[in-house]
């Protein structure tokens, strides 16, 4: 039996792929991308409008489901087509296994209702987001289609992953590095003082590949415990850099909201030491002035 991979190309699919590596057999993986692998056994997919076009094995019996758009800025979470194709691309790929025994779904705490509490697995969903709508209807589909044939299911909800691997993303860390490595003034809107909840890339990428070898179900945040704030980033990536960028709080009146999380679910159910954040930082800073050289 096999193990089909969607999403193998993307941020946290290009992680989990370096950690397939040393828990699978390459004749045990089966890609399903819209490019072929030297390594791996692919199946290309194409879209003509109306329905995906691929064929897949029959002897696939896990699937790790990563493959999805993915907002790369903040205006693209609203994008109803992109949205929409999320969850077409869902169910057309559960149609077309019908062996399967265990699914792992890779969602997003994108999900959640804001929040003055730390968040949990129990705490309210309500989207702001056309991507977090389309995720959560995905969640629910594979849910119930568990149900109905009896697989086991395994969904994780991801937070704010950060590291080597993310350029391709307007996101908060990899743009407070190119700025602090080129010594541009770092302009931080609001007051700096909200909250994120920051796991790192390699990290993440293990509990994906855990919860595909083992017989774990439900429903998991992949998040850290350790909150820090905007600002303490903004700082500690300057003084990692060696910067001498000038850190401007503007204090403007901008909607901000923290995201803290509860995550003693995740370090109770997988067995995983956290990358504490500035070894992390400092990884991803190296990686962008390898870029530079």
């Amino acid at each position: 039996m096999k193990t089909l991979i969607t999403g193998s190309t993307g941020f946290v699919g290009q992680a989990v792929m370096k950690e397939i590596t040393a828990c699978y057999r390459p004749d045990d993986i089966v890609l399903l991308s819209s490019k072929e692998n030297e390594t791996y056994s692919t199946c290309i997919y194409k879209h003509n409008g109306e329905r995906y076009l691929w064929e897949l094995p029959q002897d696939v019996d896990t699937l790790i489901h990563m493959g999805a758009w993915t907002p790369k800025s903040v205006k693209d979470f609203q994008d109803i087509d992109k949205g929409f194709s999320n969850i077409s691309y869902t169910q057309s790929l559960l149609h077309s296994l019908p062996n399967l025994r265990r699914i792992v779904f890779i969602s997003t705490i994108d999900v959640y209702a804001p929040s003055k509490d730390p968040i949990n697995e129990d705490s309210l969903v309500k989207p702001i987001s056309i991507y977090g709508y389309s995720k959560l209807y995905c969640e629910e589909t594979i849910k119930a289609w568990s149900e109905q044939h009896n697989i086991e299911c395994a969904i994780l909800r991801l937070g704010h992953i950060y590291g080597v691997g993310e350029i391709a993303y307007k996101k908060l860390i990899p743009m407070l590095i190119q700025q602090a490595l080129k010594r541009e003034e770092i302009n931080i809107y609001s007051s700096g003082n909200e909250l994120r909840s920051f796991f790192n890339i390699e990290d993440c990428a293990k509990v994906i590949v855990q919860a595909s070898k083992s017989d774990i179900v439900g429903l998991f945040n992949v998040v850290s415990g350790n909150p820090v704030s905007v600002k303490e980033i903004a700082y500690t990536i300057k003084r990692l850099t060696v910067s001498n960028s000038e850190i401007i709080i503007q204090n403007r009146p901008v909607e901000t909201r923290d995201m803290v999380f509860d995550n003693r679910l995740l370090v109770n159910t997988f067995s995983i030491k956290e990358k504490s954040l500035e070894q992390g930082l400092m990884e991803e800073i190296d990686y962008f002035k390898k870029l530079q050289a």
